[in-house]
């Protein structure tokens, strides 16, 4: 990821494609892959709040004060984001959707890289989800960096989303 690099991880439910959140270049390749429009906008995923902050609006950061609910669920929070944030992150979208993993696999490679990384479920546009190593391997091996091997974080559906400012569940 270092060097510019998508990379394929286990998630909480399926494995996800991921790269450092300051490299357009590996974030459009990611784009590339699963043939996704750039205005729907990516998450990020993180080890701790601290990894966020850079991302977050200053004057909502007392907002982060959300990842202290529903704890021992994976929960994605749409909080206000920076000016400066790339828009093939938040796509169209002037908040940002935010994750705190438990996940030892996510929490591990956002603790090496010292960053949060932006995440997406690895299958392609209108494509079944991707829940092992294997089904990464035989799909898109060609067109990724490093394929992360180890078991999905027990999970069957993706993690609710909420909005942080007004409390409204966007996804259950």
């Amino acid at each position: 990821m270092q060097q510019d690099g998508v990379i394929a991880y286990p998630t909480e439910a399926v494995f996800g494609l991921g790269c450092l959140p300051d490299s357009d270049q590996a974030i459009q390749r990611i784009l590339d892959i699963k043939n996704r429009p750039w205005h729907k906008g990516l998450i990020l995923v993180a080890s701790e709040i601290q990894q966020v902050e850079p991302f977050i609006d200053p004057e909502a950061l007392d907002l982060l004060a959300c990842f202290d609910q529903y704890s021992g669920q994976p929960v994605t929070w749409l909080l206000p984001r920076v000016d400066t944030m790339s828009p093939l992150i938040c796509g169209r979208h002037p908040k940002i959707a935010i994750r705190l993993s438990q996940n030892p696999h996510i929490r591990a490679l956002c603790d090496k890289a010292g960053s949060a990384i932006v995440s997406t479920s690895a299958n392609r546009a209108g494509q079944p989800e991707m829940k092992s190593p294997e089904m990464i391997r035989n799909h898109m091996m060609t067109q990724l960096d490093m394929v992360v091997a180890g078991p999905l974080g027990g999970y069957d559906r993706p993690s609710k989303i909420i909005d942080a400012q007004t409390q409204q569940v966007l996804r259950d």
